[in-house]
């Protein structure tokens, strides 16, 4: 059910929502299928009964229908994926978190100057603390990757020092690292947390379609953040076999930091002036 907090300016909305307001703006009727989302939204005064958008959510409602930048983020972690990010438009910028097993997301509008702050915050990016280890740059196959994850299922124990030598042994048997790459490796895939891919999009000055820029970064607890080089962003769907190389980086939090900072466009890059 969507719902709409008047003191904070910030909505609670689903897929089926957004497809009401995408109807709305383009003068279109609303499809059968987002009848149900559309009598949601009438409940909840946030549409009225001929179908036109309360002042409290146009600002969202445009900066939804013609961004002038769209940031993703796709989250995996042990409850699955969840979608966060940011839609800035002409007049307004927001930012939005969804939340496991759930189909909405709550969308805040905050000010441009705080976007990269609330960015981190979706990710959960903060200071750990963690020591570049004995090897800063691990160096693979995404397949090596993949038979580390199977090792991990199939271990079926508690036993740390158990679930450690056994998916050491399933890493050394495929072969490409030794030590001290193995060992970290080896710890890296243990410690995982989950892992965050964001992405930035926006019409080009040339006006020849989409730049977009993106960041692969896994979150490994108490042994930091490593940014995944390669396969770089943007990957193209089908772009990645077993085969491809896999390169991940230790990087401190003031550089992942960095990193969400440069994905973002500059004026100069986006094809009109927008609030920035």
């Amino acid at each position: 059910m969507p719902s709409f907090d008047s003191a904070r300016g910030r909505f609670r909305l689903g897929p089926a929502h957004l497809g009401v307001l995408g109807c709305l703006y383009e003068g279109k009727a609303v499809t059968a299928d987002l009848v149900t989302a559309r009598n949601e939204l009438r409940e909840v005064g946030l549409i009225n009964d001929d179908d036109a958008v309360v002042p409290e959510l146009a600002d969202l409602a445009d900066a939804l229908a013609e961004p002038v930048v769209f940031v993703g983020i796709e989250m995996t972690g042990g409850q699955g994926m969840t979608n966060h990010g940011a839609v800035i438009g002409n007049e307004a910028c927001y930012v939005y978190e969804g939340w496991p097993g759930e189909l909405e997301s709550e969308y805040v509008r905050t000010d441009l100057s705080t976007l990269v702050w609330s960015l981190a915050r979706a990710v959960g990016l903060r200071d750990r603390g963690a020591k570049p280890p004995a090897a800063t740059t691990i160096t693979t196959t995404v397949g090596l990757m993949d038979a580390g994850f199977v090792a991990l299922a199939a271990a079926n124990t508690d036993d740390v020092e158990e679930t450690t030598e056994r998916l050491r042994a399933a890493l050394a048997a495929e072969g490409g690292l030794a030590d001290p790459e193995l060992t970290v490796f080896t710890h890296l895939l243990l410690q995982l947390n989950g892992n965050w891919r964001m992405t930035a999009a926006w019409n080009n000055r040339e006006g020849r379609g989409t730049d977009i820029r993106g960041i692969t970064v896994f979150d490994c607890g108490p042994l930091g953040y490593w940014l995944r080089e390669r396969p770089a962003e943007p990957i193209m769907p089908g772009a990645v076999t077993p085969d491809s190389e896999l390169r991940l980086v230790f990087s401190e939090t003031p550089r992942v930091w960095e990193l969400i900072t440069e994905l973002l466009p500059s004026l100069d890059q986006l094809p009109a002036p927008a609030g920035r």
